[in-house]
């Protein structure tokens, strides 16, 4: 969504005028205006201040790499077979979990974090497989999900990804 999209409807949402979203960031109707319609894109500050403004915070999230999308494809088909059979996916989490711990230390912080996720249930463990955010992106390159997809449900997890 391109600045002016985003600063229109987020105006129209809240039912304001250009004229009032002016008199809340400082600056003109006009100015409003321009940015709506796409002749002047603002700087960041100045997105920010007027998104602000209108009870919206703007934040940088990093654009995900391929492995980060490859693997947030993979942990979604493991959070379906979750869903439909969570005894089974969470028993060999648990098994997996147990090897790791074998491994070595480098593991032990997101394997002990794993278990104790775990514990919480499918729903929460669901949830943090197919979210995006920086925390499951960190937690998901020690997944204990390894051996749940068969390699036919892998590759179509995969099948529609680019580089």
């Amino acid at each position: 969504m391109s600045a002016a999209e985003l600063i229109s409807s987020r105006r129209r949402e809240l039912g304001l005028s250009q004229g009032q979203l002016a008199e809340l960031t400082a600056t003109s109707r006009e100015r409003i205006n321009t940015y709506e319609r796409g002749h002047v894109s603002p700087r960041t500050d100045t997105l920010a201040r007027v998104m602000q403004a209108m009870q919206v915070d703007l934040a940088a999230i990093p654009a995900m790499t391929f492995e980060e999308r490859r693997s947030i494809a993979l942990s979604t088909a493991v959070a379906e077979k979750l869903r439909s059979d969570p005894t089974k996916v969470i028993a060999k989490a648990r098994e997996n979990i147990a090897s790791m711990r074998l491994v070595g230390r480098h593991e032990q912080p997101w394997v002990d974090v794993w278990e104790s996720l775990l514990d919480l249930g499918p729903g929460p463990v669901g949830s943090l497989l197919t979210s995006a955010d920086q925390f499951a992106r960190d937690l998901r390159q020690s997944s204990p999900f390894a051996g749940v997809l068969t390699e036919d449900e892998r590759r179509r997890a995969v099948s529609g990804l680019r580089r």
